[in-house]
Protein backbone atom coordinates (compact mmCIF):
# COMPACT_ATOMS: atom_id res chain seq x y z
CA UNK A 1 0.00 0.00 0.00
CA UNK A 2 2.94 2.35 -0.54
CA UNK A 3 4.09 2.28 3.07
CA UNK A 4 7.85 2.31 3.45
CA UNK A 5 7.46 1.00 6.98
CA UNK A 6 4.40 0.53 9.16
CA UNK A 7 3.64 -0.14 12.83
CA UNK A 8 2.18 -3.61 13.35
CA UNK A 9 1.36 -3.68 17.09
CA UNK A 10 -0.61 -0.91 18.80
CA UNK A 11 -0.52 -2.29 22.34
CA UNK A 12 -0.27 0.26 25.16
CA UNK A 13 3.32 0.96 26.19
CA UNK A 14 4.82 -0.80 23.21
CA UNK A 15 8.07 0.65 21.88
CA UNK A 16 9.75 0.06 18.55
CA UNK A 17 11.44 1.76 15.63
CA UNK A 18 10.38 2.75 12.15
CA UNK A 19 12.38 3.59 9.02
CA UNK A 20 11.91 7.15 7.78
CA UNK A 21 13.53 9.34 5.15
CA UNK A 22 15.85 10.70 7.85
CA UNK A 23 16.87 7.36 9.33
CA UNK A 24 15.44 4.95 11.89
CA UNK A 25 13.35 6.63 14.59
CA UNK A 26 12.08 5.11 17.83
CA UNK A 27 8.48 5.42 19.02
CA UNK A 28 6.30 4.77 22.06
CA UNK A 29 2.60 3.92 21.91
CA UNK A 30 -0.13 5.09 24.28
CA UNK A 31 -3.24 3.11 23.48
CA UNK A 32 -6.58 1.83 24.68
CA UNK A 33 -7.20 0.15 21.32
CA UNK A 34 -6.82 -3.48 20.27
CA UNK A 35 -4.66 -4.58 17.33
CA UNK A 36 -6.79 -6.57 14.88
CA UNK A 37 -6.63 -7.88 11.30
CA UNK A 38 -9.15 -7.52 8.50
CA UNK A 39 -8.97 -8.40 4.76
CA UNK A 40 -7.52 -5.02 3.73
CA UNK A 41 -5.39 -4.40 6.84
CA UNK A 42 -2.76 -6.72 8.27
CA UNK A 43 -2.53 -5.23 11.76
CA UNK A 44 -4.38 -2.04 12.64
CA UNK A 45 -5.60 -0.18 15.72
CA UNK A 46 -9.33 -0.61 16.37
CA UNK A 47 -10.48 2.96 17.10
CA UNK A 48 -14.04 3.36 18.41
CA UNK A 49 -16.35 6.19 17.33
CA UNK A 50 -17.20 7.21 20.90
CA UNK A 51 -13.62 8.17 21.76
CA UNK A 52 -13.15 5.38 24.32
CA UNK A 53 -10.49 3.49 22.34
CA UNK A 54 -7.73 5.68 20.89
CA UNK A 55 -4.08 5.41 19.91
CA UNK A 56 -1.18 7.86 20.08
CA UNK A 57 2.29 7.40 18.59
CA UNK A 58 5.08 9.52 20.12
CA UNK A 59 8.32 9.60 18.11
CA UNK A 60 11.78 10.10 19.61
CA UNK A 61 12.37 13.02 17.23
CA UNK A 62 10.42 14.84 14.50
CA UNK A 63 9.39 12.58 11.61
CA UNK A 64 8.43 13.45 8.02
CA UNK A 65 6.08 11.50 5.80
CA UNK A 66 3.76 10.05 8.47
CA UNK A 67 0.77 8.39 6.77
CA UNK A 68 -2.50 7.12 8.28
CA UNK A 69 -4.66 4.53 6.55
CA UNK A 70 -8.38 4.46 7.40
CA UNK A 71 -10.28 1.20 6.81
CA UNK A 72 -14.07 0.67 7.12
CA UNK A 73 -15.30 4.17 8.10
CA UNK A 74 -19.02 4.92 7.71
CA UNK A 75 -21.38 7.74 8.62
CA UNK A 76 -21.97 9.32 11.10
CA UNK A 77 -18.59 8.26 12.54
CA UNK A 78 -15.82 10.87 12.18
CA UNK A 79 -12.21 10.06 12.99
CA UNK A 80 -9.99 12.97 13.95
CA UNK A 81 -6.32 13.50 14.78
CA UNK A 82 -4.19 15.45 17.21
CA UNK A 83 -0.68 16.43 16.14
CA UNK A 84 1.87 17.23 18.83
CA UNK A 85 -0.98 17.40 21.35
CA UNK A 86 -3.13 19.85 19.38
CA UNK A 87 -6.47 19.09 17.68
CA UNK A 88 -6.17 19.75 13.94
CA UNK A 89 -8.70 20.14 11.16
CA UNK A 90 -7.72 17.70 8.40
CA UNK A 91 -9.48 19.78 5.74
CA UNK A 92 -7.45 22.83 6.77
CA UNK A 93 -4.25 20.80 6.43
CA UNK A 94 -5.25 19.69 2.93
CA UNK A 95 -6.32 23.19 1.85
CA UNK A 96 -3.00 24.64 3.01
CA UNK A 97 -0.99 21.98 1.17
CA UNK A 98 0.35 20.53 4.43
CA UNK A 99 -1.33 17.14 3.85
CA UNK A 100 -2.80 15.03 1.06
CA UNK A 101 -5.78 12.68 1.19
CA UNK A 102 -6.73 9.97 -1.30
CA UNK A 103 -9.36 7.25 -1.22
CA UNK A 104 -9.51 4.04 -3.26
CA UNK A 105 -11.42 0.78 -3.43
CA UNK A 106 -9.21 -2.18 -2.50
CA UNK A 107 -8.95 -4.90 -5.13
CA UNK A 108 -9.96 -2.73 -8.10
CA UNK A 109 -7.74 -2.65 -11.21
CA UNK A 110 -7.66 -0.01 -12.52
CA UNK A 111 -8.24 1.61 -9.13
CA UNK A 112 -11.66 3.10 -8.42
CA UNK A 113 -12.29 5.97 -5.99
CA UNK A 114 -13.37 4.89 -2.52
CA UNK A 115 -16.19 6.25 -0.37
CA UNK A 116 -14.03 7.98 2.27
CA UNK A 117 -14.46 11.76 2.54
CA UNK A 118 -13.30 14.61 4.78
CA UNK A 119 -16.12 16.10 6.85
CA UNK A 120 -16.17 18.38 9.90
CA UNK A 121 -12.38 18.27 10.06
CA UNK A 122 -12.11 14.47 10.19
CA UNK A 123 -12.36 11.32 8.09
CA UNK A 124 -15.68 9.59 7.48
CA UNK A 125 -17.45 8.00 4.51
CA UNK A 126 -20.40 8.75 2.28
CA UNK A 127 -23.83 7.36 3.01
CA UNK A 128 -23.15 4.56 0.53
CA UNK A 129 -20.04 3.38 2.40
CA UNK A 130 -18.19 0.23 1.36
CA UNK A 131 -15.95 -1.85 3.64
CA UNK A 132 -13.43 -2.16 0.80
CA UNK A 133 -12.88 1.61 0.78
CA UNK A 134 -9.50 2.81 2.08
CA UNK A 135 -8.49 6.38 2.89
CA UNK A 136 -4.87 7.58 3.06
CA UNK A 137 -3.80 10.78 4.83
CA UNK A 138 -0.15 11.78 4.37
CA UNK A 139 1.35 14.62 6.40
CA UNK A 140 3.83 16.78 4.52
CA UNK A 141 5.61 18.21 7.56
CA UNK A 142 7.61 16.85 10.48
CA UNK A 143 5.69 15.84 13.60
CA UNK A 144 6.62 14.47 17.02
CA UNK A 145 3.34 12.71 17.82
CA UNK A 146 -0.01 11.81 16.30
CA UNK A 147 -3.18 10.65 18.04
CA UNK A 148 -6.31 9.21 16.40
CA UNK A 149 -9.72 9.28 18.09
CA UNK A 150 -13.34 8.85 17.04
CA UNK A 151 -16.49 10.95 17.42
CA UNK A 152 -20.09 10.69 16.28
CA UNK A 153 -20.82 7.11 17.18
CA UNK A 154 -20.91 4.47 19.92
CA UNK A 155 -18.45 1.96 21.28
CA UNK A 156 -19.79 -0.62 18.82
CA UNK A 157 -18.81 1.61 15.87
CA UNK A 158 -15.14 1.51 14.95
CA UNK A 159 -12.55 2.06 12.27
CA UNK A 160 -9.25 0.32 11.63
CA UNK A 161 -6.20 2.60 11.50
CA UNK A 162 -2.66 1.84 10.33
CA UNK A 163 0.15 4.34 10.92
CA UNK A 164 3.35 4.23 8.90
CA UNK A 165 5.78 6.17 6.74
CA UNK A 166 5.04 7.23 3.18
CA UNK A 167 7.15 5.21 0.75
CA UNK A 168 7.99 8.12 -1.52
CA UNK A 169 10.38 9.44 1.11
CA UNK A 170 12.65 6.43 0.58
CA UNK A 171 12.12 5.57 -3.06
CA UNK A 172 15.34 4.09 -4.44
CA UNK A 173 16.46 5.19 -7.90
CA UNK A 174 15.49 2.53 -10.41
CA UNK A 175 15.18 1.55 -14.05
CA UNK A 176 11.96 -0.05 -15.27
CA UNK A 177 12.06 -3.70 -16.27
CA UNK A 178 12.46 -3.25 -20.04
CA UNK A 179 15.54 -1.01 -19.85
CA UNK A 180 18.62 -2.38 -21.62
CA UNK A 181 22.00 -1.90 -19.87
CA UNK A 182 25.21 -2.19 -21.87
CA UNK A 183 27.35 -5.18 -20.86
CA UNK A 184 30.56 -6.64 -22.37
CA UNK A 185 28.28 -9.03 -24.28
CA UNK A 186 25.98 -6.29 -25.55
CA UNK A 187 22.78 -4.76 -24.16
CA UNK A 188 20.85 -6.80 -21.59
CA UNK A 189 17.50 -6.11 -19.96
CA UNK A 190 18.05 -4.87 -16.42
CA UNK A 191 15.58 -7.42 -15.04
CA UNK A 192 17.89 -10.24 -16.18
CA UNK A 193 21.02 -8.89 -14.46
CA UNK A 194 22.25 -10.35 -11.17
CA UNK A 195 25.13 -10.03 -8.74
CA UNK A 196 28.34 -11.13 -10.47
CA UNK A 197 27.28 -9.95 -13.92
CA UNK A 198 29.36 -7.22 -15.53
CA UNK A 199 28.35 -3.91 -17.08
CA UNK A 200 30.14 -1.30 -19.18
CA UNK A 201 30.35 2.24 -17.80
CA UNK A 202 30.17 5.46 -19.79
CA UNK A 203 33.98 5.67 -19.70
CA UNK A 204 34.29 2.16 -21.15
CA UNK A 205 35.38 0.50 -17.89
CA UNK A 206 33.95 -2.92 -17.02
CA UNK A 207 32.45 -3.20 -13.52
CA UNK A 208 30.94 -6.11 -11.61
CA UNK A 209 27.46 -5.87 -10.15
CA UNK A 210 27.49 -6.40 -6.40
CA UNK A 211 23.74 -6.39 -5.79
CA UNK A 212 20.44 -6.04 -7.63
CA UNK A 213 16.99 -5.37 -6.24
CA UNK A 214 13.49 -5.31 -7.67
CA UNK A 215 10.31 -3.63 -6.53
CA UNK A 216 6.75 -3.93 -7.85
CA UNK A 217 4.45 -0.91 -7.52
CA UNK A 218 0.82 -1.87 -8.08
CA UNK A 219 -1.99 0.27 -9.47
CA UNK A 220 -3.45 1.12 -6.05
CA UNK A 221 -0.14 2.48 -4.80
CA UNK A 222 0.36 4.46 -8.03
CA UNK A 223 -3.15 5.88 -7.81
CA UNK A 224 -2.69 6.86 -4.20
CA UNK A 225 0.81 8.28 -4.66
CA UNK A 226 1.47 9.72 -8.15
CA UNK A 227 5.05 10.53 -7.14
CA UNK A 228 5.81 6.83 -7.62
CA UNK A 229 4.97 7.10 -11.33
CA UNK A 230 7.95 6.74 -13.66
CA UNK A 231 9.39 9.36 -16.01
CA UNK A 232 9.64 8.56 -19.73
CA UNK A 233 12.47 10.04 -21.79
CA UNK A 234 11.59 9.68 -25.46
CA UNK A 235 14.15 8.41 -27.96
CA UNK A 236 16.52 11.25 -28.84
CA UNK A 237 15.16 13.64 -26.18
CA UNK A 238 18.53 14.10 -24.47
CA UNK A 239 20.36 15.05 -27.66
CA UNK A 240 22.86 13.21 -29.83
CA UNK A 241 20.19 10.63 -30.71
CA UNK A 242 19.98 9.46 -27.08
CA UNK A 243 18.38 7.52 -25.67
CA UNK A 244 18.32 5.10 -28.58
CA UNK A 245 14.77 4.11 -27.62
CA UNK A 246 12.34 5.37 -24.99
CA UNK A 247 13.86 5.16 -21.51
CA UNK A 248 11.68 4.91 -18.39
CA UNK A 249 13.09 5.46 -14.89
CA UNK A 250 11.90 6.35 -11.39
CA UNK A 251 11.46 10.07 -10.77
CA UNK A 252 14.58 10.39 -8.57
CA UNK A 253 16.85 8.53 -11.00
CA UNK A 254 19.63 10.86 -12.09
CA UNK A 255 20.65 11.29 -15.71
CA UNK A 256 23.77 12.91 -17.06
CA UNK A 257 23.49 16.47 -18.30
CA UNK A 258 26.61 17.53 -20.24
CA UNK A 259 26.47 21.05 -21.64
CA UNK A 260 27.96 24.50 -21.75
CA UNK A 261 24.87 25.70 -19.88
CA UNK A 262 25.70 23.43 -16.94
CA UNK A 263 29.30 24.67 -16.98
CA UNK A 264 28.21 28.31 -17.05
CA UNK A 265 25.72 27.96 -14.18
CA UNK A 266 27.55 25.67 -11.76
CA UNK A 267 31.12 25.41 -13.06
CA UNK A 268 30.82 21.74 -14.06
CA UNK A 269 30.35 20.60 -17.64
CA UNK A 270 28.87 17.25 -16.54
CA UNK A 271 26.31 16.99 -13.73
CA UNK A 272 23.66 14.48 -12.64
CA UNK A 273 20.06 15.70 -12.43
CA UNK A 274 16.97 13.70 -11.29
CA UNK A 275 14.59 12.71 -14.06
CA UNK A 276 11.60 14.52 -12.57
CA UNK A 277 13.40 17.86 -12.85
CA UNK A 278 13.68 17.33 -16.62
CA UNK A 279 9.92 16.84 -17.03
CA UNK A 280 8.48 19.48 -19.35
CA UNK A 281 11.47 19.52 -21.64
CA UNK A 282 10.64 18.21 -25.15
CA UNK A 283 10.07 14.44 -25.06
CA UNK A 284 10.27 14.06 -21.26
CA UNK A 285 7.07 13.39 -19.31
CA UNK A 286 5.48 11.58 -16.38
CA UNK A 287 4.14 8.21 -17.58
CA UNK A 288 0.59 8.22 -16.19
CA UNK A 289 -1.19 5.59 -18.29
CA UNK A 290 0.34 2.62 -16.50
CA UNK A 291 -1.16 -0.19 -14.43
CA UNK A 292 1.83 -1.73 -12.63
CA UNK A 293 5.47 -0.71 -12.72
CA UNK A 294 8.43 -3.00 -12.00
CA UNK A 295 11.51 -1.11 -10.81
CA UNK A 296 15.05 -2.56 -10.80
CA UNK A 297 18.31 -1.09 -9.56
CA UNK A 298 21.92 -2.22 -9.74
CA UNK A 299 24.68 -1.54 -7.23
CA UNK A 300 28.38 -1.53 -8.11
CA UNK A 301 31.44 -1.08 -5.90
CA UNK A 302 31.03 2.64 -6.43
CA UNK A 303 28.64 5.07 -7.98
CA UNK A 304 28.96 4.86 -11.76
CA UNK A 305 27.34 6.03 -14.97
CA UNK A 306 26.15 3.19 -17.19
CA UNK A 307 24.46 3.24 -20.59
CA UNK A 308 20.71 2.64 -20.34
CA UNK A 309 19.09 2.36 -23.76
CA UNK A 310 22.29 4.09 -24.83
CA UNK A 311 21.87 7.10 -22.51
CA UNK A 312 24.18 7.83 -19.55
CA UNK A 313 22.35 7.16 -16.27
CA UNK A 314 23.46 6.42 -12.74
CA UNK A 315 23.76 3.20 -10.79
CA UNK A 316 22.61 3.18 -7.15
CA UNK A 317 24.29 5.79 -4.97
CA UNK A 318 24.17 4.58 -1.36
CA UNK A 319 23.20 7.43 0.94
CA UNK A 320 21.21 7.67 4.20
CA UNK A 321 17.81 7.03 2.56
CA UNK A 322 18.79 4.10 0.31
CA UNK A 323 20.91 2.60 3.10
CA UNK A 324 17.88 2.50 5.39
CA UNK A 325 15.65 1.05 2.68
CA UNK A 326 18.16 -1.70 1.77
CA UNK A 327 19.89 -2.20 5.12
CA UNK A 328 19.46 -5.98 5.32
CA UNK A 329 20.73 -6.66 1.78
CA UNK A 330 23.65 -4.24 2.13
CA UNK A 331 24.70 -5.69 5.47
CA UNK A 332 25.05 -9.10 3.79
CA UNK A 333 26.62 -8.04 0.49
CA UNK A 334 28.41 -4.70 0.92
CA UNK A 335 28.61 -3.66 4.58
CA UNK A 336 31.47 -1.33 3.71
CA UNK A 337 29.11 1.10 1.91
CA UNK A 338 26.71 1.49 4.83
CA UNK A 339 26.97 4.92 6.47
CA UNK A 340 28.89 4.58 9.73
CA UNK A 341 30.43 7.14 12.06
CA UNK A 342 33.90 8.14 10.92
CA UNK A 343 33.57 6.60 7.44
CA UNK A 344 33.22 8.67 4.28
CA UNK A 345 29.98 8.10 2.31
CA UNK A 346 29.94 6.73 -1.24
CA UNK A 347 31.11 9.50 -3.59
CA UNK A 348 28.93 10.50 -6.57
CA UNK A 349 30.28 9.83 -10.05
CA UNK A 350 29.53 13.42 -11.10
CA UNK A 351 28.55 16.58 -9.19
CA UNK A 352 24.96 16.63 -7.90
CA UNK A 353 23.69 20.22 -8.15
CA UNK A 354 21.46 21.57 -5.37
CA UNK A 355 17.77 21.73 -6.23
CA UNK A 356 17.74 25.45 -7.06
CA UNK A 357 20.83 25.07 -9.27
CA UNK A 358 19.33 22.07 -11.10
CA UNK A 359 16.17 24.09 -11.75
CA UNK A 360 18.26 26.92 -13.24
CA UNK A 361 20.12 24.51 -15.53
CA UNK A 362 16.89 22.92 -16.78
CA UNK A 363 15.20 26.31 -17.23
CA UNK A 364 18.14 27.55 -19.30
CA UNK A 365 18.01 24.45 -21.50
CA UNK A 366 14.28 25.00 -22.03
CA UNK A 367 14.77 28.69 -22.81
CA UNK A 368 17.60 28.17 -25.28
CA UNK A 369 16.46 24.84 -26.74
CA UNK A 370 19.86 23.25 -26.15
CA UNK A 371 20.35 19.43 -25.98
CA UNK A 372 21.00 17.94 -22.54
CA UNK A 373 23.95 15.94 -23.88
CA UNK A 374 25.42 18.71 -25.98
CA UNK A 375 29.05 18.11 -25.00
CA UNK A 376 28.69 14.33 -25.42
CA UNK A 377 27.33 14.81 -28.91
CA UNK A 378 30.24 17.06 -29.82
CA UNK A 379 32.75 14.59 -28.39
CA UNK A 380 31.28 11.80 -30.51
CA UNK A 381 31.14 13.89 -33.70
Amino acid sequence: MAFQDVIDDYGDGRTGSIVTADGTVGYTISSSADTITRPNTNEGARITADGSETVEIAFDRPVRGVTLKFDRSNQPEIYRIRIDGQDVDIQDLIDSGAATFTTIMAGTDPPEPGTHIIEDGGVTSTGSFDNDSLGFLTLGFAIESVEVFGTGGTGSNWDLIEIGIDSIASAVVCFTAGTEILTPDGPRRVCTLAAGDRVVTQSGAIRTIRMTNARRIGPIALFREPRLLPVRIAAGALGGGLPLRDLTVSRQHRLLVASRIARRICGHEEVMIPAFRLVGLPGIEILRAIGTVHYHHILLDRHEIVLANGAPAETLLVGPVSAEALADELEETMPEVLPRPGLAPMSPARPLPAAHTARRIVAAHRRHGRPRLEMRAQACA
